[in-house]
């Protein structure tokens, strides 16, 4: 089994990058957060800012556990990972379980990509952070990853065939 993370801040097309990757009939795992957000009630119709974001990060953290856990074999990209969920427990100066920093240690991705931030920025429903916030939500991402041990691969700003092309290549 290889688990690759396409991961970044907010808005610099990772779903785009993961729905490119199905289209192309590879398995792909949808961001947790936006399942969580769709499929919690507690969450339902709430935008990050209007949820309680330690039980928003928790049953985040809980529902990848889940999504990883019940992998079993193959070649899958990831909307988000792990060290996604660690970010943004420090961003909002949360009590991060312990439970996700020893799962985080022992289930490795294949490899870790960091998506350039676009020359734009939409937020949406969900996701509302400015573009000071998309920022530091990214450096946050990137340290969390390289804490746990992970070699980055940058991946630059072009077009979502040349990104999908990049990647690939460095899974080769």
């Amino acid at each position: 089994m290889k688990v690759y993370a396409i991961s970044g801040g907010p808005s610099v097309g990772k779903t785009t990058i993961i729905n490119e990757f199905k289209r192309q009939e590879y398995k792909t795992l949808r961001e947790a957060a936006r399942q969580v957000a769709e499929t919690d009630k507690r969450f339902i119709g709430k935008s990050v800012k209007e949820t309680n974001k330690q039980d928003f990060q928790d049953a985040i953290f809980q529902f990848q556990k889940k999504m990883l856990e019940n992998i079993k074999k193959g070649e899958i990209f990831s909307d988000r990972g792990l060290g996604d969920t660690i970010a943004y427990y420090k961003l909002y100066k949360l009590k991060i379980p312990q439970e996700l920093v020893d799962f985080a240690k022992r289930f490795r991705y294949a490899r870790v990509f960091i998506l350039d931030l676009l020359n734009f920025y939409k937020p949406d429903s969900l996701r509302q952070e400015n573009e000071e916030e998309q920022k530091k939500i990214n450096e946050e991402i990137i340290k969390a990853y390289e804490e746990l041990g992970y070699e980055i691969i940058k991946v630059p700003f072009m077009s979502v065939q040349d990104r999908v092309s990049f990647i690939k290549a460095k899974i080769s």
